[in-house]
């Protein structure tokens, strides 16, 4: 068996973190967006448009991640563990990961079906497929974005119940590997 690192590399834990703050701040972008301000309205369009690029840098961070875990190991899952248990863990992460990858898809894909360019400020992504998709399948598209977006938020409170469930009701590892060294050491 290779020799696996027993904690995460400095480098995985910020991209965790960042990652995981930033969907919560998309997602709360969103939520603030349908709920507080009526349809044109000034603050709706600014978080309207917070919104494309943001979700462009977390899916960036999100290639960057898959990158750097194909080349950084994860530390092996604790022998404590069931196995049913560890393929709940796999599971869980790979279906992260590929919600992760299939809602900026999604996103990219609905807003340039409608004919619109993913604006940057600097720079735009221009390539749009209006009058190519239909009605229906621009909507399916709509759907499928918003629905990943709640599962995934969903997934994640999973994720993170289950972590403080490893650390506070079986005082094992699996949520101080993953926490910075000065908070793991205080845990």
């Amino acid at each position: 068996m290779q020799n696996l690192p027993t904690r995460f590399d400095k480098i995985s834990i910020i991209l965790h973190w960042s990652i995981g703050f930033a969907i919560i701040a998309v997602a709360g972008i969103e939520l603030l967006r349908g709920e507080l301000f009526p349809k044109g309205s000034y603050f709706r369009e600014v978080l309207k448009a917070v919104h494309d690029p943001a979700g462009t840098v977390v899916f960036a961070l999100v290639l960057l991640r898959l990158v750097w875990r194909s080349t950084h190991a994860a530390p092996a899952m604790l022998e404590s563990m069931q196995p049913w248990e560890q393929f709940s863990a796999k599971l869980s992460h790979y279906t992260l990961y590929a919600m992760m990858v299939a809602i900026p898809l999604t996103g990219i894909a609905y807003t340039l079906a409608r004919g619109r360019l993913i604006d940057f400020g600097m720079f735009q992504i221009v390539y749009p497929f209006n009058h190519v998709m239909s009605r229906d399948a621009v909507r399916t598209l709509k759907d499928l974005h918003e629905f990943l977006g709640q599962a995934v938020l969903f997934l994640a409170f999973v994720h993170a119940a289950a972590a403080l469930w490893h650390h506070y009701g079986r005082k094992d590892e699996v949520l101080s590997r993953m926490l910075p060294r000065r908070q793991a050491r205080n845990t």
